[in-house]
């Protein structure tokens, strides 16, 4: 949701909590809410099918993070008892998962995959980003910050984007080169030819 449609989409429920059950004035300014949200479903629709298009169309493996999304936006609030910390910073980051919608972006590659005979697999994500895609080891201290991934040891000293290390690292995991194609240009690849599953070998 843009910065304008968030503050329609506010005024609008602001509008709405005035409205009376039935009216008509209640009746249109949900129509206006379900229009604005009618775009952004569009656009997060539109963003995962380009994107799974994309990684299929250039990729015969593509390795995905399994992350619980219910789980990483659940609330912080806490109970009566022991109330969260950091509800507000937590609130934001849920905020912030659920409008880029990572559940159907997990899903968008699968569906497509089944016409370019693309194997998706999902990976447990625990450690990645604290193991070094290098030498192997792990400690907290290998993650620097949130983007920068820097191993401190003399005998490797890897340094890398937080994301690439983790990406490097579940291509490890999963057995496979990230892509399985040949460089044509800038922008095209051929994908290796999937293997008949009538077979088990590669169609002619």
């Amino acid at each position: 949701m843009t910065a304008g449609e968030t503050v329609r989409y506010r005024r609008l429920q602001q509008q709405l909590t005035r409205t009376n059950n039935g009216s008509t004035n209640r009746a249109k300014i949900r129509a206006h809410m379900n229009k604005i949200m009618g775009r952004v479903t569009d656009r997060r629709t539109g963003f995962c099918a380009v994107t799974a298009a994309h990684l299929t169309a250039k990729n015969a493996l593509v390795v995905l993070e399994d992350l619980k999304t219910r789980r990483m936006t659940a609330s912080a609030s806490g109970t009566l008892d022991e109330p969260g910390s950091r509800v507000a910073q937590k609130q934001n980051l849920n905020r912030a998962i659920l409008d880029k919608g990572w559940h159907r972006l997990e899903h968008a590659p699968t569906r497509v995959a089944r016409y370019t005979g693309t194997r998706v697999v999902t990976l447990h994500p625990a450690y990645t980003s604290q193991r070094c895609a290098a030498c192997g080891f792990v400690t907290e201290t290998n993650r620097e910050s949130q983007a920068v991934f820097r191993r401190k040891a003399a005998d490797c000293g890897h340094t890398a984007h937080a994301d690439v290390n983790a990406a490097i690292n579940n291509r490890h995991a999963a057995g496979h080169a990230a892509s399985a194609c040949r460089d044509l240009g800038n922008s095209r690849s051929v994908k290796q030819e999937p293997e008949s599953r009538a077979t088990g070998r590669t169609p002619a």
